[in-house]
């Protein structure tokens, strides 16, 4: 049962703002800050601002040592079920970042140079420097932050599409990004089977596997472009040419991919990542097309959804 079966919207993907997900099952996509950071409509920048008073917050209290004041930031990150994206319905109810992920991210914040250094000052590059994390936990992390914003597009999609009714609920984990902290508020939400909906637009989410393509593709960046450019970072290298000429895949075995490379590789290249994002990702980031959401949430797949 889809969103648009449920409501008899009398509209599939294509024709719909947001994704229309599965709603008794897990939906295999996930929320990308990199692609709300790219966007360009309104609601995405109303989603950035959040994200960036979250994050600059976050980085302010680790640096000041403050570990009450850096807990109450992260308290808000229990798993998000409302959106049913990534895995809402197989991982464990109340499993909370507070509780399990929340140690990792402050540990591995306190002890990241490229966050001390501050190459590290988008939270969408966090998945490129920080170990466990990765498109699943990147996208619970956002969408709790988002939160505010993702209530009020479900409340406009509802009423574009007339046929949603809206119920009073109460949610405890709201992000007040001029306050920062966490509000508990009542909110009109669709309710099925007794618990809330939260609608997301289909063009911030991405497939499962992105966050290790990102990875792998800094890491290949950063290889063809600087290191192999560097005659220090070669020198004890052996070559594998007919030559005796360094090919790439000696530097690879010399350099395997790792975050704390990459993380001193940002620090050594001012310009690393930088480049990166205007020279490699912005060409080649965009939004999924309908045809590879409809494979996701709907059994049939593209070519019986049309």
């Amino acid at each position: 049962m889809n969103i648009s079966e449920y409501y008899r919207l009398g509209s599939r993907q294509p024709s719909l703002d947001f994704v229309d997900i599965k709603l008794n099952t897990d939906n295999l996509l996930f929320i990308d800050p990199r692609l709300i950071e790219n966007a360009d409509d309104d609601i995405a920048k109303q989603m950035q601002i959040r994200i960036e008073a979250f994050w600059g917050e976050l980085i302010k209290r680790v640096k000041s040592k403050d570990v009450k004041k850096i807990y109450s930031l992260l308290s808000g990150l229990s798993e998000p079920n409302e959106t049913r994206l990534g895995y809402a319905f197989s991982k464990p109810r109340g499993n909370s970042v507070a509780e399990k992920l929340k140690p990792k991210i402050v540990d591995a914040i306190r002890r990241n140079k490229a966050v001390r250094t501050g190459v590290l000052s988008h939270f969408a590059d966090v998945e490129l420097f920080i170990e466990d994390i990765g498109s699943d936990r990147i996208s619970d992390i956002t969408t709790k932050i988002i939160k505010e914003v993702l209530i009020e597009y479900t409340q406009q999609q509802s009423r574009l599409h007339k046929n949603i009714l809206l119920k009073e609920v109460v949610q405890d984990d709201i992000f007040d990004y001029k306050e920062l902290k966490w509000v508990k508020k009542k909110v009109k939400l669709p309710v099925y089977d007794n618990k809330p909906i939260l609608f997301v637009p289909k063009n911030i989410v991405r497939l499962e596997n992105v966050a290790g393509q990102n990875l792998a593709c800094f890491y290949r960046f950063a290889i063809r472009n600087f290191i192999v450019h560097d005659k220090d970072m070669l020198v004890d290298i052996s070559p594998s040419g007919k030559k005796g000429e360094i090919l790439l895949r000696d530097v690879k075995a010399e350099y395997p991919i790792s975050k704390e490379s990459l993380t001193n590789w940002g620090i050594k290249y001012g310009k690393l990542l930088v480049d990166y994002k205007t020279d490699h990702l912005n060409g080649r980031l965009r939004p999924l097309m309908d045809s590879e959401i409809m494979e996701i949430v709907y059994d049939d797949g593209y070519s019986q959804a049309g």
